[in-house]
Order: C-alpha cells, then structure tokens, then sequence
C-alpha cells in the first residue's frame, strides 16, 4: 500500500512537472537485453522519463549489476524508481544501487500507534475530522494493515456523506464486523464474563474462516494475560508496574483494560481455568467431537 502511495506521487510529480513518459518494468519478467535498453534509452517524445522497475529482488545476477551500472553515469532527464522486498546487501551491485538512491522505506504497520498516525494523515485526504474517541476506537479495532485501513475509512467517507466529522458511533457501525473488531468484542466478553456475546463472537470468528485451534489460542493468552496480572498483585506489584513492565505484548492503549476486566475473576477461579484449558487443548488435538461444541462448553465453563 505504501509502495503504491509513494509511486502514485512519483508519477504524479513526474507527469504535471515535467511531462514524462514512465516506464514500469517488472524483476521477475524482464530480459537483460531489454533492461539495458530501458536504462540506456531516453524518450523521444518528452524531455523526461521515469523509469520503475518493480520485484527487483528478482533481478538476476547480470540484470542487477547492469542497473547498478546504471549509476556510474546517470541521465539527468531521468529518474529510477527501485522497488524492492528485501535487498542482499551482501552484494556490491546492491551497494551501489543504494548508494545511488534515496531510500524510502515502506514498512507494514507492527504498533497501534503506526495506525494511529496513518489515521492523521489519511484523515486529511477526505477532508474530515475524525473525534477522539472515534480514532481510539478505529485504531484499536483495525487489522494493522494500511490497505484494509484505507478501505474502511473510504467506507467510513461515504457513510458520513456531507458530514465533516466521523462519531464513534459512525465507527463501531462501520467496523462491527470485522475481524479485528469481532476479537476485541470477544475478549470484552470474556473479560466481563458475558457468556452470550463470547458465544456470538465465537461463531462469528468461526464463521470468518477462523481455525477452532486459532480461538482457542485467543481463549489460552487472555487467561494467562489475567492469571499474570493476578500472580504479580500476590507480589505486592503495583498496577502502574504491572502496566509499564510486564504487559509489553499489549497495545499501551489496552491495559488498564485488562487490569480492569482481570477484577471480573479470582486467583482460584483462573487456576480452575488453566486446569480446564488444558483438557481443552487435548480434546481439540485428540477427540472426535465437535470443535465447536468442545470450545463452547469450554467458554461456558470458564464463565459461569
């Protein structure tokens, strides 16, 4: 998604400043031969060219160094787009090649804040607002992909229509269904011990093609996310250390919630939990009964 972002301004740029012809070549199709006429070639239409090559990490040996070849002498009427997964930098070709070059780096989202300053920005092209709360709650019930982020707030644009500001109620309507918010929904009902809404979510997760084993993972790390928190109060912990040193797999965000749905059992009531969560692993792993009903007779048990 970022890729594309950065290249749609490339050309963009390229095309109203300079009028230039833009070429895309592909790594993984792409002949020497013709690589070298593309790198050696400047239009005779326009007075600039933008050349992108795409899937360089393809590139084979010789292809690579006659683009790193490239750099030894480069036009000034035209510019080289590079786009690469992963490069081996092991290789002199790829040395060359980025020292000749801007890098920029498109990284996938791998925090909640990386989606919240996504939001921002992207919040500025539909020319809305979006309220505090909105935002937390986009952020915090979003799949950390830009692509998918972009698409519900697209979605998000035309359910608004004319207004200029998106609600929280705009959101949790928009995004009720998704994956990453049908999880969240889950976890709350577990944390509140609502057996009829961890039931609805978890046919809902069953029904979007989740694995009986991947929500029962979901099941086994809340429970021992809580018989955490409750083993560290035993030790005298304070709440503000739990949170600032022992929950650093969960989203800053999200942990005074944890604390405060952990309030919802006892330190004998999870002990029970982790007995029953393990014969739930065996039956899953070994027995023939139905998966869903040997998950739901576990959230049932734990719950009630």
């Amino acid at each position: 998604y970022l890729t594309d972002q950065v290249l749609d301004g490339l050309r963009k740029r390229m095309s109203t400043a300079f009028g230039a012809d833009i070429v895309i070549l592909y790594g993984d199709e792409v002949k020497t031969a013709d690589l070298n006429d593309h790198l050696d070639t400047l239009s005779i239409f326009s007075g600039a060219k933008l050349l992108i090559i795409r899937n360089a990490e393809k590139l084979e040996r010789k292809q690579l160094e006659a683009v790193a070849g490239y750099f030894d002498a480069p036009s000034d009427i035209q510019s080289l787009a590079i786009v690469v997964d992963k490069a081996d930098m092991r290789l002199s070709a790829w040395k060359t090649i980025q020292k000749g070059c801007t890098v920029v780096p498109c990284d996938p989202p791998r925090l909640i804040g990386d989606m919240r300053n996504w939001l921002d920005r992207a919040l500025k092209s539909t020319g809305k607002g979006m309220t505090a709360k909105a935002k937390e709650i986009f952020a915090n019930r979003i799949e950390l992909d830009y692509a998918y982020a972009a698409s519900e707030l697209a979605k998000l644009d035309i359910l608004t229509g004319e207004r200029k500001e998106i609600r929280e109620e705009d959101v949790v309507r928009s995004l009720g269904t998704t994956r990453a918010g049908t999880l969240i929904d889950f976890v709350r009902a577990l944390g509140r011990k609502s057996p009829g809404l961890a039931m609805d979510a978890m046919d809902k997760m069953l029904g979007a093609d989740w694995e009986p084993l991947q929500v029962f993972f979901q099941i086994q790390k809340f429970y021992i996310l809580i018989w955490r928190i409750h083993s560290l109060r035993r030790m005298h912990i304070s709440e503000n250390e739990i949170m600032t040193k022992h929950m650093s797999d969960i989203f800053q965000s999200q942990r005074k919630e944890y604390l405060d749905m952990s309030r919802s059992y006892s330190y004998s009531n999870i002990e029970k939990i982790l007995t029953l969560l393990l014969e739930t692993d065996t039956q899953l792993k070994s027995s023939n009964t139905e998966p869903q009903l040997v998950l739901s007779n576990c959230i049932l048990q734990a719950l009630c």
